[in-house]
């Protein structure tokens, strides 16, 4: 589908939709995107949701998120759907060791409010980073195991799973999850990351199976991280847009980079073929900053006596932005075909709860920069349309692929289609003693059938020339025949 581009007006579009966006994000977000680019070129929206991925983990426990009778929490969950080789590792190379070296200081601050257990006892909250590459029941929630004491007597003590705990669950390969290709083995992942995406203000995110080998005996997952999943453009990705809802459940960024950006990338490393380059990502710098920003919610949370409803105010403009974004996303949708509309319309729901949290944590970016402390932690609209500017990429972007990939479905069905026109006219028409068709009446015929160009016609013919054998007579007539097993 990338040759559907046109480079100018590509980035013509680009520079339009950015243009929208009256509002930048909060510096150090902005800052943490250009350290990104540097070693990750063009990947600046995954940046930003990167960085607000780590933020919303880190100040969870400090701030709920109001919404009428349901309560919110600041997580973000984050799908990165992109072309092969286009800089989703090399961008995690940066942000890993960013949320490691973040939830290694948070750790060692050890002021963090404790969680109650399946024993109601409390627990630590300890932060890290897991790799998910095994999907098995007892690795991801964990078990029970057996242990027999010198008078034989049998005990079992429970076995935490990778998935407990506080911190990111990353998938570098996502593809292998399950969501796109289910099998036997990986179909309860689905539902442990729909559990898990549950908002943390009820029960309903703690991951509970009845463990067979066990007597039956309940395992109960205390999953509170967040996730930040990779994974090239599935090719069933359409259908799993439009009858799953664990990706409408995440933040979806998907990109089939075009040729020339992909082109870009490789000069850029071609050119640093044979060549030592010091790497100079500020690593520390935005360590300081999420421990700092840690530090003054914290802060925030303990004078509001330990609130977590109180941490942030909402001012009235705050809703009236959000209304017009959600319009806006409407309106975007106004001249795509209802198929496009229908699958996108889909996120619009979730993506506004994102935009809800966004502009939370946007605010929250801002807070050591404001000297009032009093006008700290104040939500405004200001802070929406801050949020949007990711927002909408992310936005874009899915309507962009669900047109492009649609098209494509579309036009391979129709193709398809006028094969069979072609087989079928060629299988009525006369022939002479060796099967041989006049080529101008066959696609004259097939022409006037299916409704098409002369040119649509003849660039078909080129696709499926194959099937056929051509022979010229005198006159320059082209007559023409099936090979013999190409009837299907």
């Amino acid at each position: 589908m990338n040759d559907e581009y046109d480079e100018e007006e590509y980035m013509g579009t680009l520079e339009t939709n950015a243009g929208v966006f009256s509002e930048a994000l909060p510096q150090i977000v902005r800052e943490f995107q250009q350290s990104a680019v540097e070693v990750s070129h063009y990947n600046d929206i995954p940046a930003g949701v990167s960085f607000f991925t780590i933020l919303g983990q880190v100040v969870k426990d400090f701030i709920t998120i109001p919404n009428g009778r349901n309560h919110e929490d600041t997580r973000i969950h984050f799908c990165w759907i992109q072309t092969s080789g286009t800089g989703k590792s090399t961008l995690w190379n940066f942000v890993g060791p960013v949320a490691n070296r973040t939830f290694k200081a948070i750790n060692e601050l050890n002021t963090h409010p404790p969680y109650l257990n399946a024993d109601n006892v409390p627990m630590k909250r300890v932060f890290d980073t897991f790799g998910v590459t095994d999907y098995t029941d007892s690795v991801l929630i964990g078990g029970f195991d057996k242990e027999v004491d010198d008078d034989g007597n049998v005990d079992y003590q429970r076995r935490p799973g990778v998935l407990e705990g506080n911190g990111l669950a990353h998938w570098d390969e996502f593809e292998y999850s399950g969501i796109f290709k289910q099998t036997q083995h990986k179909e309860n992942s689905i539902v442990y990351l729909n559990t898990l995406m549950n908002s943390l203000a009820g029960e309903s995110w703690i991951i509970s199976k009845a463990l067979t080998s066990f007597g039956g005996e309940l395992m109960q997952c205390f999953c509170e991280r967040s996730v930040l999943a990779m994974t090239y453009p599935p090719t069933n990705l359409n259908d799993v847009m439009a009858e799953k809802g664990v990706l409408q459940r995440m933040l979806l960024y998907v990109w089939d980079v075009p040729e020339f950006i992909q082109h870009k990338m490789r000069l850029e490393q071609i050119e640093k073929a044979g060549t030592v380059e010091e790497v100079n990502a500020p690593i520390d710098k935005y360590v300081k900053a999420m421990v700092k920003l840690y530090k003054i919610t914290q802060e925030r949370y303990n004078d509001m006596g330990g609130d977590p409803l109180k941490t942030m105010t909402y001012t009235a403009d705050f809703n009236d932005v959000l209304r017009l974004e959600y319009e806006n996303m409407r309106a975007y949708l106004h001249n795509t075909r209802s198929d496009v509309a229908k699958i996108a319309g889909n996120f619009t729901t979730r993506l506004m709860k994102i935009l809800y949290k966004m502009s939370v944590l946007c605010s929250v970016a801002s807070a050591p920069s404001i000297k009032d402390k009093d006008q700290r932690f104040i939500v405004t609209g200001h802070n929406v349309r801050q949020a949007a500017t990711i927002i909408r990429q992310c936005y874009m972007t899915l309507v962009d692929w669900l047109e492009r990939s649609l098209r494509a479905k579309r036009q391979s069905i129709a193709e398809n289609s006028l094969e069979s026109v072609f087989l079928d006219i060629y299988d009525k028409l006369n022939k002479d003693e060796e099967g041989f068709v006049n080529k101008t009446i066959l696609l004259t015929e097939v022409r006037n059938k299916a409704k098409k160009s002369r040119a649509q016609v003849y660039r078909h013919y080129d696709v499926i020339r194959h099937k056929f054998e051509e022979q010229k007579e005198a006159g320059n007539k082209t007559y023409i025949r099936l090979i013999q097993g190409d009837e299907e």
